[in-house]
């Protein structure tokens, strides 16, 4: 881990950024912040979690005042977030912003966000943001009977909901002194955003999802957690593999925790019907792998 001598002259905002062999698109990211205003007004805190691309070096070097810590390639999406809150916090952070890199803000995102923790105590609130033809990408949920479902707040308001994408989430220092840091060991990656607002929502902390200032979610899929997992036909056991994967969003030790931190014995339910869709699903794509072989 390295850090720098922090700047006296910015707020006690940190910018949280985990990334991983995503130079360009981290240099991108920064170079936004930087347009914004953010950079020179916010503290910004780049977790490299051991990239071989040479994302570190390029960071340091194109953007002296971003503190850079590094991980060796374990920490995944919790992990690094973890890791930079811990050394935020230890800085004397009032308030962290959760940032992945594949986002694009305007100008008074981020500190719209602060403004409202800093007008609204205990409250947490994230941005919604938006694919490139128009379709939500992440933001807030509502929670219903059948899990969480996403909400949209209309253009130039702030509404409530019951959970928030970690996409890009503004958390004040008291969230920490209460429940402490994301769950790695349960939710190393995909569902540790999750887990935690559900827990901070859970002893008494409000939850905002911000229409005022719509982010740009950059094109993608990730190989973990395709996002239309059940018409993907690839191979009949895919599905199988990642449900035994620990880092994949469809894990299913990180739905179990996720449902039943939520719902309680109604998660089981849920995360039962989740799961036996998968095995009926696997079963169908072996039927017709064996029929196209006869």
């Amino acid at each position: 881990m390295s850090g720098r001598m922090l700047s006296p002259a910015k707020e006690l905002v940190f910018i949280i950024i985990p990334v991983h062999n995503r130079k360009e698109i981290t240099l991108a990211c920064l170079e936004n912040l930087d347009v914004t205003g953010d950079l020179g007004k916010f503290h910004v805190v780049v977790v490299d979690d051991g990239s071989t691309d040479g994302t570190g070096v390029a960071v340091r070097n194109a953007f002296p005042q971003v503190n850079v810590l590094e991980g060796h390639g374990s920490l995944w999406w919790t992990g690094a977030i973890v890791q930079g809150m811990k050394y935020s916090y230890e800085q004397g952070a009032k308030y962290f912003i959760w940032l992945n890199d594949d986002s694009t803000i305007l100008r008074d995102t981020l500190s719209s966000l602060v403004d409202y923790c800093q007008k609204h105590p205990r409250s947490i609130i994230g941005s919604q943001g938006f694919c490139q033809n128009g379709g939500l990408a992440y933001g807030g949920k509502k929670k219903t009977l059948r899990g969480y479902r996403f909400i949209q707040a209309p253009d130039n308001s702030v509404i409530s909901c019951d959970l928030l994408s970690g996409n890009i989430v503004c958390l004040p220092r008291e969230v920490i002194d209460e429940i402490g840091y994301p769950d790695f060991f349960r939710t190393p990656h995909y569902g540790g955003d999750s887990l935690y607002l559900i827990r901070a929502h859970q002893h008494k902390f409000s939850i905002f999802v911000d229409g005022r200032y719509p982010a740009v979610s950059l094109p993608g899929q990730s190989p973990l957690y395709p996002t239309n997992w059940l018409s993907t036909d690839n191979e009949p056991n895919q599905l199988i593999k990642l449900m035994f994967n620990p880092y994949s969003g469809l894990s299913w030790r990180v739905w179990f925790h996720i449902n039943w931190e939520a719902y309680s014995f109604w998660g089981l339910v849920m995360f039962l019907k989740k799961y036996t869709s998968i095995l009926c699903i696997t079963f169908y794509r072996y039927i017709r792998r064996f029929s196209h072989l006869c």
